[in-house]
């Protein structure tokens, strides 16, 4: 699906890191990224629709270290300063760019990340 010459959002070099060639606990970490990051996203958006400040800072403040995990160094600007503007409730505008910005790789990431996945089964 990803060819070579395409942009790739995920990089799982720290996770491997961590891991140590642990391919049962690199599969854990990644299900549980596809699961929760969805889930998370699904919340923000909805929080976004009703200007909920909090639960935008709380759920930006969570993903950080997910992002960190699976590599996404593209949106961790994006998330800090979402996290920061939430906490302060200023720029709805800019709050409203970068929720839509993240969710776009962050979709695409969760698709990088299943196909990954699928290659444990092939192993």
């Amino acid at each position: 699906m990803n060819s070579s010459n395409e942009k790739r959002y995920t990089d799982l070099t720290y996770l491997k890191s961590v891991s140590k060639g642990n391919g049962a606990f690199e599969q854990k970490m990644l299900n549980a990224f596809v699961l929760q990051a969805g889930t998370d996203m699904k919340r923000m958006k909805q929080a976004l629709v009703i200007m909920d400040w909090e639960t935008i800072h709380m759920i930006a403040h969570k993903l950080k270290p997910s992002l960190q995990f699976v590599g996404l160094h593209e949106i961790q600007p994006d998330m800090h300063q979402l996290e920061s503007i939430a906490k302060q409730r200023s720029d709805f505008d800019k709050v409203t760019e970068l929720v839509a910005h993240i969710a776009v790789v962050m979709e695409i990431a969760i698709e990088e990340i299943k196909e990954i996945l699928l290659s444990f089964g092939k192993k």
